[in-house]
C-alpha cells in the first residue's frame, strides 16, 4: 500500500508563501535597501536578523527548498520501474512549461495594459519589472524559456523555473552518472561536482547572469542532494523516527539556524556569499524534509487542511503573486495606502492562484497523463510528481 508525501506539498506551499511575503515587502525602500550593520528601522532589523527572518526574509532560501525537493521527487520518478524518458519529459513540460506559458502571457497582457500609468519611483527592485521595451526578441526568449534572457521584464520569479526546467531535462543522466550504488561513491561525486561548481562561480561569478548555465550547474548539485536523500529515505526516515523527542527538537532548531544563515552571519563576505550560503541552507532543508515525515508532530501539522490547500496551489501562487502585486500597485498606488494595496493584492493572489490551479494546472497534469498512456491503454498517474512510501 502506498501514500503520497503530502508533507512535501505543504513545505512547498509554505516556501511559496514566504517568497510572496518577501516580494511584497520589497516595495518598501527600507526593506529593499537593507544592509547589515546599518542604521535601518528597528522593524526591518527584526525581519532581517532575528527569527522573524524565517517568515519575512527567506525568499532565496525557499527557492533552495524547491530545488532540493525537486531533486527528491524526480529521483523517485527516474528510478521507478515504469520510467521512460519520453514520458518523464512530456510530464515535466505539462507540469512546468505550459502553466508558465499561461502565467507569462497574463503578465505580458497586464504589463501592456497597466505599465503606461505614471508611477513614481518605488524601489530599484520594483523598477526592474514592467519597464522593459516589448521587443520581438524578448517575447521569443520568454517563449523559448530555457535560454539566457531578462527574466525581470514581466515576472521575475521565472528565473528559478528556467533552472528547474533545464536541470529536469538532464536529471536522469545526472542520476545515472553520479548517484551510485554505494553511498561513498555517490558522496564523492557530489563533492566533486560541488567543488567544480564553486570554482566556476569563483572564477566567473561576478559576470554571470541569473539564468546562466553556470548557475544551472550550481543548482544541479542541490537537486542531487535531494536525490541522495530520496535514495536513502527509508533508512534515514526510520532512523530519525526512532529518535527521542528532544533530539528531534534539536535537529529542527539546527535546521532553522541553517535556513536563517544569512541573517545570522550578516556582513561577512567570505562566509555570506551565495555559494557557501546555498549549501548551508540546503543542509537545513534536508533536515526539514526528513523531519516532516519522521516527526509525528510536524507531519500532523503539515497535513492540516489549510497547509495541504496551500501546497496544492503553491506553483500557481509562485507564478501569479507578482502579477497581482504589480497590477494592484499600478492601479492604486496614488489612491490607497501602500499597506492596504498589499493586503488587497495578497488576497487576490490566492484567488488568482486557486483559479489557475483548477483551470490551468490540473488540466495540464491530466493532459500530461493523456499523452503518456502506454500501448495497453493503461494510464500512468495523472500527477506528474508522485511521491510514494510504504505504510503498514
Amino acid at each position: 500500500m502506498t501514500s503520497r508525501y503530502e508533507e512535501f506539498d505543504s513545505l512547498r506551499g509554505l516556501a511559496a508563501l514566504i517568497v510572496l511575503i518577501g516580494h511584497y515587502l520589497m516595495v518598501y525602500p527600507a526593506y529593499a535597501n537593507y544592509k547589515y550593520d546599518s542604521n535601518s528601522p528597528y522593524m526591518i532589523y527584526l525581519f532581517k536578523e532575528t527569527p522573524l527572518r524565517l517568515f519575512f526574509s527567506s525568499g532565496n532560501e525557499s527557492v533552495i527548498l524547491f530545488f532540493v525537493l525537486s531533486g527528491f521527487v524526480l529521483y523517485l520518478s527516474v528510478t521507478s520501474a515504469k520510467f521512460r524518458y519520453s514520458t518523464y519529459l512530456i510530464k515535466r513540460v505539462f507540469r512546468i512549461y505550459i502553466p508558465y506559458l499561461v502565467a507569462i502571457s497574463l503578465a505580458i497582457l497586464a504589463k501592456r495594459l497597466l505599465s503606461h500609468i505614471d508611477l513614481p519611483f518605488i524601489t530599484d527592485w520594483f523598477s526592474k519589472s514592467w519597464t522593459a521595451l516589448d521587443t520581438p526578441s524578448l517575447l521569443i526568449e520568454h517563449l523559448l524559456f530555457i535560454g539566457q534572457f531578462n527574466t525581470d521584464a514581466y515576472n521575475n520569479v521565472i528565473w528559478s523555473l528556467v533552472h528547474e526546467m533545464r536541470i529536469s531535462i538532464v536529471f536522469p543522466v545526472l542520476v545515472l552518472l553520479f548517484i551510485r550504488r554505494k553511498l561513498k561513491y555517490s558522496l564523492l561525486w557530489l563533492f566533486v561536482l560541488i567543488f567544480s561548481s564553486t570554482v566556476c562561480l569563483y572564477l566567473f561569478g561576478s559576470s554571470v547572469d541569473i539564468t546562466s548555465i553556470i548557475l544551472s550547474f550550481h543548482y544541479s548539485t542541490l537537486f542531487l542532494m535531494g536525490a541522495m536523500l530520496a535514495k536513502y529515505r527509508h533508512t534515514l526516515f526510520a532512523y530519525t523516527f526512532k529518535m527521542k523527542k528532544t533530539v528531534k527538537t534539536s535537529l529542527l532548531m539546527w535546521a532553522i539556524i541553517c535556513f536563517m544563515y544569512e541573517g545570522i552571519i550578516g556582513e561577512v563576505d567570505f562566509l555570506n556569499n551565495y555559494i557557501f550560503r546555498d549549501y548551508v541552507v540546503s543542509c537545513g532543508v534536508c533536515i526539514f524534509i526528513t523531519m516532516s515525515v519522521s516527526s509525528q508532530t510536524v507531519s500532523t501539522l503539515l497535513r492540516s487542511r489549510m497547509l495541504t490547500f496551500l501546497g496544492k496551489i503553491s506553483y500557481s501562487l509562485y507564478l501569479y503573486h507578482l502579477i497581482s502585486l504589480f497590477s494592484f500597485m499600478y492601479l492604486f498606488y496614488n489612491k490607497l495606502p501602500t499597506g492596504l494595496i498589499l493586503v488587497f493584492s495578497f488576497f487576490f493572489s490566492f484567488l488568482l492562484s486557486s483559479v489557475a490551479y483548477l483551470f490551468v494546472e490540473k488540466p495540464c497534469m491530466s493532459l500530461g497523463s493523456y499523452f503518456t498512456r502506454n500501448k495497453q491503454g493503461t494510464e500512468i498517474s495523472n500527477v506528474p510528481i508522485v511521491l510514494k512510501r510504504k505504510i503498514g
